[in-house]
């Protein structure tokens, strides 16, 4: 298994890809979107394989794989994972192996050809083949792989050797490991093995057949049966079932006087539930004709004729199942704490949907509904795990279509549930497919309200836990990644004008999420006509997004940045901005300093005055003059005073550059129109000596005139007006 670094890389790295094939998809190959993709992309590919041989992404049983290792739960409910297995097996592909040696333009043809549709694929002869066509000499599809596992990796089973009753069962089904019990340990991990070790008991067990009863003989088998749960205790849930799958095919080819002994009753314990399941799949996929004899296939591969199995099969599911489904129908509270009988009512309603029971299956579904809102939380809890049970199998067009009409009611639950069960947080989930449904059907007004939900919780508005709160944060960081940002930004820049407004209520929406990634990508990235269309979605996102650009203003970014973090302040901020603005009229680079100085000015308030005069002192001779330029703007009469000041502190050796500046505050001056600041102006103007300072040069003095007359004029004005 690959160490935690290295996984979290290729993590990372399959987001990326997803994406890359996104916009290929969305985009021309020259455009920036996919350059900038295919880039960072390739980095992600070259740090891995900097230190691995081989990236491999396989796909078994649906579910993803690195490196042969399956992720977990939690990463396959990422969308950008779940996207790309769908990528995946949209192809038929099982596996992607990608070598050291890997050439960027290998990379960049690569996903043009993952960009294609499938139909075009298919209408080319299919992934491989096209694949095949492009020569590729460190890119594969479908290479068989095998993966060394070491001590510490093998599937170490939690049997207890000292059980004598497993051990007995053991060491009968393989006398030939008796005398080598490392190896059993080792075996008795193994899945497979397991249900060898079940088909060979069976086997003597039915030898017996002339010796004992059927009672007798059904009871041995369940007694096995037993044994066989117990020895695989400790194995994942998915190895578990893949045992009691065994187990169910096996007892589907039994004798019928055998077969009818084994009830669900004795059964529904075992497994987890899940080899009952089995026995109701069996039942639920034949065709219930007494007339008529089935032919099944045994594990061992053999074939059986069993007369009537479809009688046999129907019986045990109804004659244990009937009277609790009519309890469970009959909204009897007890139903909703049979557990076991709750794991078996996903498969129920399977059969229901391909016998297209629509009725019953309504019936089920509301059932489960109304127990969403129940006082009891036990209860509430294993409707919650049975409705998301039913989700999972169902197909992928009837799941998306039946959660949309159920996300009202699936919303009021998340609303005023407190646990946060597995359940609720699979639930909340598929509500989060309705959402990108919606997006992706640009059905973005739909999906508002959804996410509101979400926000709500997330932010704290509604009471919850840490674990729920977090569930929230997760969904909506989710639907904030750089490919449904892009999307969004797409309708953006469409020019449709209802479907911006759309798009833009549902950027505010996710809110700081969303403001945080698209900063991520200004940051990240080197094109200025990519950084502008950056720019322009954050601006359209208006106010909500100046608390996080505030936070972003650090020393440690590129200049670039924060010109445009000053930029955007300017467009959308107001005047509690700038304080934030002020570090940056500090900055080395003149570029910030004056587009952080436009910014103070465009976005007002009472501050602005008060952070020129405190930086002015520092700044250098170019920027005093913008600081005064942008005070004579201001019209602020405590600039006054501090203008004065530096009109009377003149150095010894005057240069061009002073008397630029002096003429600069006799003009801001004039636009402040202060009438305390006449006298000063007149001495200057009249080319005496101000405080016995030297005389000022003509076009300081000029401009003192100038300044004398604009603001007697005012103040004349002033005048007239108030008689």
């Amino acid at each position: 298994m690959a160490d935690n670094d290295t996984r979290q890389k290729t993590m990372d790295m399959l987001v990326v890809m997803n994406t890359a094939v996104k916009n290929m998809r969305l985009y021309p190959a020259a455009s920036a979107p996919v350059v900038s993709c295919v880039e960072k992309l390739y980095r992600a590919l070259t740090d891995i394989l900097s230190t691995d041989e081989s990236v491999i992404i396989s796909e078994s049983e649906k579910c993803l794989l690195i490196g042969g290792d399956a992720l977990s739960q939690k990463d396959h409910e990422k969308s950008q994972v779940s996207s790309m297995l769908d990528i995946m097996l949209s192809f038929g592909i099982r596996s992607i192996t990608i070598n050291a040696g890997l050439e960027k333009d290998e990379l960049r043809t690569f996903l043009e050809v993952m960009g294609k549709k499938p139909e075009a694929v298919k209408n080319e002869g299919g992934i491989q083949q096209i694949i095949e066509g492009k020569n590729f000499l460190h890119i594969y599809l479908d290479q068989k792989v095998y993966i060394a596992k070491d001590k510490n990796q093998q599937l170490m089973s939690g049997v207890n050797l000292n059980d004598e009753q497993i051990l007995d069962f053991l060491m009968k089904t393989h006398p030939e490991l008796a005398a080598d019990p490392d190896k059993m340990q080792e075996m008795s991990g193994n899945p497979e093995w397991l249900m060898e070790t079940f088909q060979n008991g069976l086997s003597r067990l039915m030898e017996k057949r002339g010796e004992l009863t059927s009672e007798q003989l059904s009871e041995n088998l369940i007694n096995m049966i037993v044994l066989m749960d117990k020895a695989s205790g400790s194995f994942s849930q998915n190895d578990r079932d893949k045992v009691a799958f065994g187990i169910g095919q096996e007892l589907a080819v039994l004798d019928p006087e055998l077969s009818l002994l084994i009830t669900a009753e004795k059964l529904e314990q075992l497994f987890g539930g899940s080899l009952l399941k089995e026995i109701i799949s069996n039942a639920g996929n034949i065709n219930y004709d007494e007339t008529k004899s089935t032919e099944v296939s045994s594990a061992g591969g053999g074939r059986n004729r069993v007369p009537n199995m479809e009688k046999i099969l129907y019986q045990i599911q109804m004659m244990q199942l009937k009277d609790k489904l009519n309890s469970f129908l009959n909204d009897d509270g007890q139903a909703f704490l049979d557990i076991p009988f709750l794991l078996v009512l996903p498969k129920i309603f399977e059969q229901l949907v391909e016998q297209n029971e629509q009725e019953a299956m309504a019936m089920i579904i509301n059932r489960l509904l109304e127990k969403l809102m129940n006082e009891n939380p036990a209860i509430r809890a294993q409707a919650a795990k049975a409705l998301a049970d039913i989700f999972d199998p169902l197909p992928p067009g009837q799941k998306n279509e039946l959660l949309e009409l159920l996300t009202e009611p699936l919303l009021a639950w998340i609303k005023m549930e407190t646990l946060a069960t597995p359940a609720y947080k699979k639930l909340c989930n598929n509500v989060k497919s309705v959402m990108l449904k919606l997006i992706d059907g640009e059905r973005f007004i739909e999906t508002i309200p959804i996410l509101h939900v979400f926000r709500d919780i997330s932010a704290g508005k509604l009471e919850k836990n840490e674990q729920i709160r977090e569930i929230a944060s997760e969904i909506i960081r989710d639907l904030a990644s750089e490919e449904h940002l892009s999307f969004l930004f797409n309708e953006l820049n469409r020019g449709e004008s209802v479907k911006q407004e759309e798009a833009i209520q549902l950027l505010l929406v996710l809110g700081d999420v969303a403001v945080n990634r698209l900063l991520d990508m200004l940051r990240d990235n080197k094109e200025s006509d990519a950084r502008v269309r950056i720019m322009k979605n954050i601006i359209a996102i208006g106010q909500s997004a100046i608390p996080v650009i505030t936070e972003r203003i650090n020393a440690g970014v590129p200049w670039y940045y924060l010109r445009n973090l000053a930029y955007m302040l300017g467009q959308i901020g107001s005047g509690k901005c700038a304080e934030a603005l002020q570090p940056l009229l500090c900055h080395e680079n003149n570029r910030v300093r004056m587009e952080a100085l436009k910014s103070l000015q465009r976005t007002g308030g009472e501050e602005r005055v008060r952070i020129m005069l405190a930086v002015l002192p520092a700044a250098d001779e170019n920027f005093k003059m913008s600081i005064v330029e942008a005070l004579g703007s201001a019209k602020n009469a405590d600039a006054v005073n501090p203008l004065l000041d530096m009109l009377k502190n003149r150095p010894l050796v005057a240069t061009t550059a002073r008397a630029d500046l002096e003429e600069k505050i006799c003009v801001a001056l004039g636009a402040i129109g202060s009438g305390a600041a006449l006298t000063a102006l007149a001495e200057i103007a009249e080319s005496k000596s101000f405080l016995r300072v030297r005389v000022y040069p003509e076009k300081v003095k000029n401009a003192a005139g100038r300044a004398l007359v604009s603001i007697r004029r005012k103040q004349a004005e002033a005048t007239g007006t108030k008689k």
